[in-house]
């Protein structure tokens, strides 16, 4: 059941890293190569699987789903910091963000609005 995985990223704000969730790679398909789209009002965006000729495709590790040490890693500074920039987002925070398999483009969708700061959960009041 696809709904039933873990379909998560990660943003590592102060070094410009998204670490892309195994889970996530499975469910469109393990492909070799992957992009990243955002939309226009770049409240949301989806990894989905393309040609390696597209823009924004990153090469999947060939041995990834094998090696439970390696990490699918997008180092991309104009597209952490543009997403994160227009949604009025910290720069030197870790955040995760959950995402929703979409049957119909193969894509694993992220909105902005679900995203929260890694290491903050339980904040709350006793700042």
């Amino acid at each position: 059941n696809k709904n039933k995985v873990k379909l998560e990223i990660s943003i590592y704000g102060r070094i410009n890293v998204i670490y892309i969730g195994k889970d996530v790679l499975r469910v469109i398909g393990a492909p070799s190569h992957i992009c990243l789209k955002i939309n226009k009002e770049m409240d949301s965006f989806a990894v989905m699987p393309c040609e390696p000729t597209e823009p924004m495709a990153f090469k999947i590790p060939d041995d990834i789903m094998l090696n439970t040490r390696k990490q699918m890693k997008v180092t991309s500074q104009s597209f952490v910091i543009g997403l994160l920039s227009i949604n009025g987002l910290e720069f030197e925070h870790t955040y995760k963000i959950s995402g929703i398999y979409s049957e119909n483009n193969n894509a694993v969708v992220f909105n902005m609005s679900d995203i929260w700061v890694f290491g903050e959960e339980n904040m709350g009041d006793n700042k």
